[in-house]
Order: structure tokens, then C-alpha cells, then sequence
């Protein structure tokens, strides 16, 4: 999509608001896809490949704008703070009536999706840092049961693809940075188009997506995945100087991350992520641990020094407590320390305000 079209099209966008905010936000974007081109969430058709390609322009004329990101992370983390459990590309936000969704992709260094397939439209940007994209022939790979490779493509940010026929791809960070991509999707894609056919590796994919443990640790490694994605918002918006990036850098210290200026005398509830999660201490070496049971054995959270065993000893038998509670001769700086650890281990998570 050429320069020019792109910027017609930003600019359009910002000529629909008043003049008083005149910022790009996800109802802006939403707007281009409720004229009428694409069907219900219910509906079985699909939407014509120009009205895919005029959804993919405006998501090109806005991925790059700051303003926009900013408040898509917000909504991100709305959906966050009244959900721990994440699985995948989990939707921040889903377009009444005609069920598209919305969601962040977020790749840790050398990171990689695993080859999947997508069975209807799909729009993918890249937000930060960049992606490579390998795909597949489709029919050549379930014809002989196995990957056939088609092409490679390098995705910078601001890059934006998009899918309109089955395909199957894998995407990867190729760097050591962390990348962020948004990713808009038809309501029918993931639904299987020919249930004979099979090809192993896609439904290998498929069951490790569907499975949901619900052991208490598993809860804790959802937690501490989630904390991670925290941060790593808490990354993207820190050098970003546009209206509500302050608000979303806010709202990651509530959550817990642990970014510029957090605030370490602002009251703090932490409660247990999961009621089943028996935690208890152990002495090691010169320190005292912070663990649970699982499986495996016993897994070590969290480890101090043995002038810490009284706090630790007092987080594995509470369930919920203020920051402020965390008993022993510590400083405030001290006990905050500790709640950061806890949080970051997944054992803990920050309550809702």
C-alpha cells in the first residue's frame, strides 16, 4: 500500500473525531470494519477479499500511530486485570455483532508461534521490534503429511499482512529484543474445513492450544507468565510521550510491574493465585525458600536470606495481605522487594483496586 493512501486514510480517521480529542483510538479503527462488508458473527459466509484488503489499509494507517497503541493497551490491560489465565492470543477486545477480535501477540527473544494453520481472514501488524514469517503449501503439506516450505518473509514494525485462503504459517522473533504484533481476526477462523484431512504436526498444535490445566501450579506458571507481559507493556509504553501512556504506565505498577517511579508507600493488596496453592518455606543453605508441591516435587519460588525467614514464613501461610503486613525488621523498600518477587513467581497477584 503506497505512502500516500496510507495517509488519506490516517487522516480520514482523525477527521471523524471531534476536534476537542483528536486521537486514534480502537473505535476509530472498528469503525472501518461496521460499514456493512463484513458479515455477522453468526453468518456463514466470509467477506469479500477487497473488503479484507480495505481493513488491512486502515489497520496500516494506524499501527504505526502511538496514540492508537496506547489505547489498545489499555484495554489490554482492563482484560488482564480481571483475568490471570491467558492462553495464546487471548482478544482484548471483540467487535459486537460481527465477533472480530482483537489481540496482542507478544514474542520473547528467538521466540517462535509453531507452525499453524489459519482457516479464514486474518490481519497481523507488527507493533515493535519485527517479525520473520515462514509459510507453508497448504495442499502440498497435507497431500504428503508433513511441511512443505513456500517463502520467508521479514516483517519490521509497522509491517501488515494479512491471510484471505487457508494457510500455514510460523511466525518467529528472529532478535533479542521482545516484539509485539496485533492481530485481527475472523470470528470463523480456527474452525476445521475438511475433517478428513489431516497433517500430525498441525494437530499437535491444535491439542497443546486446547489444553487447559487447571492444577494450582499451572495457575502459578499462567501468573507468571502473565507478569511477564506486564513488564514488557510496561517497556513498550516507557518511551512513548502521548496522551494516556502515563495512565497505562499507572496501571502496569498496579498490576505490579516494576517500572520508573513506582510509588513504594502506596497501599498494596496481595492475594494467593489459586485457593489449592499450598505454599510453605523450607531452609536452604544459608537462606530460607518460598515453594509449592507439583508432580515433580517440591518447586522453589522465591529465596532469601535467613533474616528473611519470618516474612517468608508469613507469606506461605496467608492467603491475602497488605504489603505493609509483611513482618520482620525490613524497610518499606525491603517489603516491597519481596512483594515484587512474589508477584514476578506467580504465586501472588496484585488485587484489584
Amino acid at each position: 500500500m503506497c505512502g500516500v493512501r496510507v495517509e488519506e486514510l490516517r487522516q480520514s480517521l482523525r477527521k471523524s473525531l471531534p476536534v476537542e480529542d483528536p486521537l486514534l483510538r480502537l473505535d476509530d479503527l472498528c469503525a472501518s470494519f461496521g460499514r456493512g462488508e463484513f458479515p455477522a458473527a453468526n453468518a456463514r459466509e466470509h467477506p469479500d477479499r477487497e473488503a479484507v484488503l480495505t481493513a488491512r489499509e486502515a489497520v496500516t494507517a494506524v499501527v504505526r500511530d502511538d496514540e492508537f497503541l496506547i489505547d489498545c493497551l489499555a484495554h489490554e490491560l482492563d482484560v488482564m486485570e480481571r483475568r490471570v489465565s491467558r492462553r495464546g492470543l487471548d482478544p482484548f477486545y471483540t467487535l459486537p455483532e460481527l465477533g472480530i477480535q482483537f489481540a496482542f501477540g507478544y514474542w520473547p527473544p528467538g521466540s517462535s508461534a509453531g507452525a499453524h494453520e489459519h482457516t479464514a481472514w486474518t490481519i497481523t501488524a507488527v507493533c515493535r521490534n519485527q517479525l520473520e514469517v515462514r509459510t507453508f503449501d497448504r495442499d502440498e503439506s497435507y497431500r504428503r503429511r508433513a511441511l512443505v516450505p513456500k517463502n520467508l518473509f521479514d516483517a519490521a514494525a509497522g509491517a501488515v499482512g494479512f491471510v484471505y485462503d487457508p494457510c500455514i504459517h510460523d511466525p518467529r522473533n528472529p532478535t533479542d529484543g521482545w516484539s509485539l504484533s496485533l492481530h485481527v481476526s475472523s470470528p470463523r477462523d480456527g474452525e476445521k474445513l475438511d475433517r478428513d484431512a489431516c497433517l500430525p504436526v498441525l494437530e499437535e498444535w491444535r491439542a497443546r492450544r486446547s489444553m487447559h490445566d487447571d492444577r494450582p501450579y499451572a495457575a502459578a506458571a499462567r501468573a507468571r507468565y502473565q507478569q511477564m507481559l506486564i513488564e514488557q507493556i510496561s517497556r513498550f509504553t516507557a518511551g512513548t510521550d502521548v496522551p494516556g501512556a502515563d495512565d497505562v504506565l499507572a496501571h502496569c505498577r498496579r498490576l505490579g510491574a516494576k517500572s520508573q517511579g513506582q510509588n513504594r508507600f502506596t497501599p498494596m493488596t496481595l492475594t494467593i493465585v489459586d485457593e489449592r496453592l499450598a505454599l510453605s518455606c523450607r531452609d536452604v543453605d544459608a537462606g530460607v525458600a518460598l515453594g509449592f508441591e507439583t508432580p515433580r516435587g517440591w518447586s522453589e519460588q522465591l529465596r532469601m536470606s535467613r533474616f528473611g525467614r519470618e516474612a517468608v514464613a508469613f507469606c506461605a501461610s496467608r492467603s491475602a495481605f497488605e504489603v505493609s503486613e509483611i513482618p520482620g525488621r525490613l524497610t518499606s523498600a525491603e517489603r516491597w522487594a519481596i512483594a515484587e518477587a512474589l508477584v514476578e513467581s506467580g504465586t501472588f497477584r496484585v488485587e484489584a483496586c
